[in-house]
C-alpha cells in the first residue's frame, strides 16, 4: 500500500511488513498453497523494496534440513525434484527474456550442480520488475521466486485480483493512515477471495475458521464444522404442533438415539 512509504510512517512498519513477506513467500521454500506468491508494490517504490527484501533473502540460510549455521536450521532445502528446479528455471528465464532480473546474490543458483546435475538446492530469485505478460505474472511457482510487480494506480491491482486464475488468500500492507482505501479494498476482495490478511502473511487459520478458495485455488470450504458436514447426510424429523403430537414426538425422542441431543 502505498501509505507504508509516507515519510510520516514510522520504519517499523515497513520493516513489519517485509519480515512478514519473507516468511509468506519463502518459508517451505515456497511450497505451500497458502505462500504469497506475487507481491504488488507502488512503483515510485518498488525498487528499492525490492533491493531491501532481497538483501534479507540474502541472509536466509540455504542447505539441507539438517544442517545448521549459527544454530539454526537451513531456512531454504532443496525441491523435492528436478522438475521443479527446471520449472522455477523456465519461469526466471522467460521473466528475464521479457525483461526482469534477479536483484538478489547468486538467486536462482542451484547449489552443487554439476554433481552428476541432481542437486535440487535452489538459492531464492528475487525477480524485478514483473509486468503482464511474464509467466510469473501469471502462473503459480510453488517454489523460492519472489516476483515484485510495480503498479501505478490500484486500480490495477484489483483488477488482477478480479480477472487472475487463481482466488484462496491474499494479504493487504498498510497503515492507519490510509484507512479508507484498505476498507474498500477488502469489500472488493471478499467476493474474490477465500481470506483477506491484514499486515500478516497468507496461512491457515485456526479449524474452527473457515478455510476456503474460489476459482483454480479452491474447491468447498474445511473447517471442523464444515468438514463435520462434507462427511454427513442432513434428515429431518418434523410433526405438526396439534393434539398431542408434540408429547408423542418428546416420547419418540427418549428411546431414539438419531434424536438424541448432542
Amino acid at each position: 500500500m502505498p501509505n507504508l512509504f509516507d515519510e510520516d510512517v514510522d520504519d517499523t512498519e515497513l520493516e513489519h511488513a517485509l519480515k512478514e513477506t519473507i516468511t509468506g513467500t519463502l518459508s517451505f521454500n515456497g511450497q505451500r498453497c497458502t505462500a504469497l506468491k506475487l507481491l504488488f508494490v507502488p512503483r515510485l517504490h518498488s525498487e528499492a523494496f525490492a533491493d531491501r527484501l532481497a538483501r534479507k533473502v540474502e541472509k536466509l540460510s540455504v542447505g539441507l534440513p539438517h544442517e545448521q549455521a549459527e544454530g539454526k536450521f537451513s531456512s531454504i532445502t532443496p525441491l523435492p525434484g528436478r522438475g521443479r528446479i527446471d520449472y522455477m528455471r523456465s519461469l526466471i528465464d522467460d521473466a528475464i527474456e521479457k525483461g526482469a532480473r534477479i536483484v538478489n546474490k547468486n538467486g536462482g543458483m542451484v547449489v552443487g550442480e554439476g554433481e552428476a546435475n541432481e542437486s535440487t538446492l535452489m538459492v531464492p530469485a528475487v525477480l524485478y520488475p514483473v509486468k503482464r505478460g511474464m509467466r510469473i505474472y501469471e502462473e503459480e511457482q510453488f517454489g523460492p521466486v519472489v516476483p515484485v510487480t510495480p503498479y501505478d494506480s490500484i486500480d490495477e491491482v484489483e483488477e488482477y485480483a478480479r480477472t487472475g486464475r487463481y482466488g484462496q488468500q491474499v494479504s493487504i500492507f498498510t497503515s492507519k493512515s490510509n484507512g479508507a482505501l484498505s476498507g474498500s479494498l477488502v469489500d472488493k476482495f471478499s467476493t474474490v477471495f477465500g481470506k483477506i490478511n491484514i499486515n500478516s502473511q497468507c496461512g491457515r487459520s485456526p479449524d474452527t475458521a473457515p478455510f476456503s478458495g474460489r476459482r483454480s485455488s479452491a474447491m468447498g470450504t474445511m473447517s471442523v464444522s464444515h468438514a463435520l458436514m462434507e462427511f454427513s447426510i442432513p434428515t429431518v424429523v418434523s410433526y405438526k404442533d396439534v393434539g398431542s403430537n408434540a408429547e408423542i414426538v418428546q416420547d419418540i425422542a427418549k428411546s431414539s438415539r438419531f434424536m438424541e441431543t448432542i
